[in-house]
């Protein structure tokens, strides 16, 4: 029997697509850090983190303001984000579901838009994955308006905390827990940066729990794992961030932008640039008074 053309075609046989971190979420840290530079700013960081704290003991120590309504919650809220097979398909079902407890505020999906004006001289580039703004900023990254940043990853291997009963350190003492604790240090330290701010809240979502974390210079507050697809703790910081002062969200308001006609006169004095922004800061004298400089 003479075979056809199409009997003498070879098998044709795909690459078999790799199903690691590097290939399927390249965009994120569940792959292994390269640059060495976070994964030890992770280490360094390591001791100078108290908690776990209640979510509850919380939010009641940092937004002490009037909490989420008891029947606006309902549990299985979140069932489409942590449905979802890859990290990079929940970003959205969760900026949907949130938006509705925390009108003021917008979540942005950041993850593909670094912050490539205030963090250029960073060594690798600052993305979050959500960035939470008060400014109705609709795309990107930019750490001199962020509010809060949340860091999402879809496998226990990266969570940077752990439950310990024995006393001993809760910060997950493996590679990857490293980077995790590196990059949302580099976050918080870009936003302290940018920013003229007593403190910074974050939040590290690890596919159904999250934990809400207070950084300040001296170190950071983290919370115990809170299950936010049916405990309303989390809603409920967005809820109380979005009603917060300026005071208890973080902002330094000892320091105001000058006046015009202020910084001309700095400007002229101290032979600066036109451009240069120019600020004023109250500071105590000593008898209580404020002097602003």
């Amino acid at each position: 029997i003479q075979p056809t053309t199409l009997d003498c075609q070879p098998t044709l046989l795909d690459t078999p697509v790799k199903r690691g971190c590097s290939t399927m979420l390249a965009h994120t840290t569940n792959a292994r850090y390269r640059n060495t530079t976070v994964n030890a700013m992770g280490k360094e960081m390591q001791g100078f983190f108290v908690g776990p704290m209640s979510p509850e003991e919380f939010l009641q120590e940092f937004l002490p303001v009037a909490k989420m309504p008891d029947n606006s919650f309902t549990s299985g809220v979140f069932d489409n984000t942590i449905s979802v097979r890859e990290e990079l398909q929940a970003y959205e079902p969760f900026i949907q579901t949130m938006r509705p407890f925390a009108p003021g505020l917008s979540f942005v999906d950041s993850h593909l838009r670094a912050d490539a004006k205030n963090c250029k001289k960073f060594p690798f580039q600052v993305k979050p994955d959500v960035c939470v703004y008060s400014d109705e900023t609709s795309a990107g990254c930019n750490m001199a308006t962020a509010e809060v940043v949340i860091e999402f990853k879809w496998s226990r291997y990266h969570d940077t905390f752990r439950e310990r009963d024995d006393g001993t350190s809760f910060i997950s003492q493996t590679e990857k827990g490293m980077d995790t604790l590196g990059q949302i240090t580099t976050y918080t330290a870009a936003q302290l940066t940018a920013q003229y701010r007593t403190h910074a809240f974050s939040v590290l979502i690890i596919q159904d729990q999250a934990r809400i974390i207070r950084w300040d210079r001296e170190g950071a507050v983290v919370t115990s794992p809170i299950n936010y697809n049916t405990e309303p703790y989390l809603a409920d910081f967005f809820y109380r961030y979005a009603k917060a002062s300026p005071e208890l969200r973080g902002v330094d308001t000892s320091v105001t932008p000058a006046s015009e006609e202020e910084s001309v006169r700095a400007r002229q004095r101290l032979d600066l640039d036109a451009n240069t922004r120019m600020f004023k800061v109250q500071v105590p004298a000593e008898d209580s008074s404020l002097v602003t400089l």
